[in-house]
């Protein structure tokens, strides 16, 4: 329950980036004995303090009922902090890194929550002395992506297989692909690119139907630089790649691939997926 009480209380959200904020807020006004729904609509752009739910009339009781924080950006994160103020003394009552796309959810009664660009509701494996400040998310590929370039071994996005990343930030990600091959003797590669910083991964990807290519010790972008020289399946292969990553720059990491033949299709499968989660 978040209430005002005073002419001095507020509800105020506090950003650290420039990525816009919808926000939208219910609540219920309390005087002498009526009772008045309202509700708010507010656009943040800027990296600040701003009141969300304003103060109530003198001998008026302010109840949120509701608020809903999206993060409308396409790719930046931003940091977002509710404050409850009396005009004096501001409390931090919750605050989260909100992912591109994500939504913060207060409802009366139940608190607050985290929404994925999805809509589910995040969950957090956190404990310990060393827990991280966020959960674990998914993203997941919601259609085909084709590399069939006219030059071998041309690398490119799977786009819209990717995560958000914060500058100082530390990720650890798995992107886990299923792909298919113009034929098994087409093989492919497949690696990462970034807004750039520290990365250490390794990634394995089918080779035969009893071995697969394996890649450790990985620390740059596009890498390895060649491809392998078979596909296990035409339609069977499973490609992973998995590790961490350092951000000295907001944006996103994304998978990337190739075809080893010119013109010879790679197709990475819708329903593939990235799982990420923020560690230091």
């Amino acid at each position: 329950m978040l209430l005002l009480t005073s002419t001095s209380d507020k509800v105020q959200v506090v950003t650290t980036t420039t990525a816009p904020l919808e926000v939208h807020a219910t609540y219920l006004d309390s005087a002498a004995g009526v009772i008045t729904p309202v509700r708010d609509n507010t656009e943040i752009t800027t990296a600040t303090t701003t009141d969300i739910v304003t103060s109530p009339a003198a001998s008026t009781y302010r109840n949120v009922q509701t608020l809903l924080i999206r993060n409308a950006h396409a790719s930046t994160s931003n940091v977002v902090t509710v404050r409850h103020t009396d005009g004096t003394t501001a409390v931090d009552v919750f605050s989260v890194t909100l992912a591109a796309q994500e939504t913060i959810q207060y409802l009366d009664g139940v608190g607050f929550q985290v929404l994925a660009s999805t809509g589910a509701v995040k969950t957090s494996q956190n404990q310990g002395a060393n827990a991280t400040s966020s959960a674990q998310s998914v993203a997941v590929l919601a259609s085909d992506v084709t590399n069939n370039n006219g030059t071998a071994n041309t690398i490119a996005d799977v786009t819209g297989l990717s995560f958000a990343v914060t500058s100082g930030k530390k990720y650890w990600f798995r992107f886990v692909i299923q792909y298919t091959a113009a034929a098994t003797t087409t093989g492919s590669r497949w690696s990462i690119s970034g807004p750039g910083g520290t990365m250490r991964y390794r990634s394995s990807y089918s080779l035969t139907t009893t071995s697969e290519t394996v890649n450790s010790g990985l620390t740059a972008h596009d890498v390895p630089a060649a491809s392998n020289a078979t596909s296990a399946a035409t339609a069977g292969n499973i490609a992973v790649v998995e590790g961490f990553y350092e951000a000295t720059a907001s944006g996103n990491v994304i998978a990337r691939f190739a075809s080893e033949v010119a013109s010879s299709a790679i197709v990475a499968k819708a329903g593939s997926v990235v799982y990420y989660q923020e560690v230091l």
